[in-house]
């Protein structure tokens, strides 16, 4: 399947779609997040190199037939509890979500590999994603674990990939 990149604010109308996606699948480690931070977040994209504390990124990947398939993000922090963000620096991998009718067709790894080049292409060294349930997943794409940690008394595995120049 071929897919493209965009970013997720030039598809207000796949927000809330995909919002859902996110917020059923992470509102139990976020729980003060309301579903609104969600659409929020997919539709205000945000950089300043001088602020690089509030970056939020999202990419839509969009299939010929122009169908949403799936989103994920770059963002330079709020992946991981407080005590924890102290030497888990950003930016973060996040919001990888895709729709569960393009699941299992490469999706979710081409929207990993966008934003790992997108991060390179920024000047990042290191990467870090947190997880619940898919640390297998992100080893067999050349991840490592960092650290265990638990989100909203929820294990999660914290893991890094080094970006090479």
């Amino acid at each position: 399947m071929q897919v493209r990149f965009e970013p997720s604010a030039t598809r207000p109308e796949a927000s809330d779609r995909i919002a859902r996606l996110q917020y059923e699948s992470w509102s139990h480690l976020y729980p003060t997040w309301p579903f609104e931070k969600y659409v929020y977040d997919l539709t205000h994209n945000r950089w300043d190199p001088e602020h690089p504390d509030d970056m939020r990124f999202a990419w839509f990947a969009i299939d010929d037939a122009e169908n949403v398939l799936g989103v994920a993000m770059l963002v330079a922090n709020g992946e991981v509890e407080p005590s924890d963000a102290v030497d888990l620096e950003g930016p973060w991998f996040a919001g990888l979500v895709v729709d569960p009718s393009f699941r299992r067709q490469g999706v979710g790894e081409a929207l990993l590999s966008f934003v790992i080049e997108h991060a390179r292409d920024l000047g990042f060294q290191r990467l870090r994603l947190v997880t619940e349930h898919e640390a297998a997943y992100y080893e067999r794409r050349g991840w490592t674990v960092e650290r265990h940690v638990t989100l909203n008394s929820v294990p999660n595995t914290v893991m890094f990939i080094t970006l090479e120049p």
